[in-house]
């Protein structure tokens, strides 16, 4: 199950930066030109993602988040059976929307070939 995978992750990944903040910021930045890099905008494609493929589960928040080359990378929490998981969510900008993308995705391709920001290749897939 993709939770059970990026809980695992998340495990992993410890204080990940973001370049987008939780804090409200009065100037959302733009990735590749269209898609929006803000606390509001990110919250809602990892609840989407939450909603479409964890039924049962319910998103509980966003911790964190960065944006980087057409990519994001989000920390959140989820509730399933009355106990709360941390996982780590990643997104690739297409225009202006955010798409979920799978761990088994992004480590389809090797590390020198993806598309990926290697600090979430990395985190995705648990190599340097």
């Amino acid at each position: 199950m993709r939770v059970a995978l990026a809980a695992a992750v998340a495990v992993t990944v410890a204080g990940c930066g973001s370049n987008g903040s939780t804090d409200p910021t009065p100037e959302p930045t733009l990735i590749d030109g269209q898609a929006v890099c803000d606390e509001p905008t990110i919250r809602a494609a990892v609840e989407a993602d939450f909603d479409a493929n964890y039924p049962g589960s319910t998103f509980i928040s966003l911790d964190d988040f960065r944006c980087e080359g057409g990519w994001a990378m989000a920390n959140a929490q989820f509730e399933a059976s009355g106990s709360t998981f941390p996982t780590v969510v990643f997104l690739r900008a297409e225009g202006q929307f955010w798409i979920p993308t799978t761990i088994e995705e992004i480590c389809a391709t090797p590390q020198s070939e993806s598309s990926a920001p290697a600090e979430m290749y990395v985190a995705a897939c648990g190599v340097e």
